[in-house]
């Protein structure tokens, strides 16, 4: 879950950072101090880019083909919670 959730607000929010940061220092050298529309519009473009980037890779790199099985969810049997499994599907000849 925390890996999904990385993979979403990270990238979003990581052009903003490092703009932050670059302000801080320039602002401490003496030069401006503020946030010019256009560097607003890069620095959240590339935060959706990044984003759109993350989610690609997301789901291109998690998961694994369940082709051929079937997914039994978790029961509660005799007093006992049974975790989901993942099993072979039965072929029909």
């Amino acid at each position: 879950m925390i890996r999904a959730i990385l993979f979403h607000i990270i990238p979003l929010i990581l052009p903003f950072v490092v703009y932050g940061v670059y302000l801080y220092f320039n602002a401490r050298a003496g030069g401006d101090k503020s946030w010019g529309k256009t560097s607003l519009a890069i620095a959240t473009i590339s935060g959706l880019l990044l984003m759109a980037i993350s989610l690609i890779t997301l789901g291109l790199v998690s998961g694994e083909s369940h082709e051929g099985t079937i997914y039994v969810p978790p029961r509660f049997e005799d007093g006992r919670i049974i975790d989901s499994q993942i099993l072979p599907a039965e072929k029909k000849d």
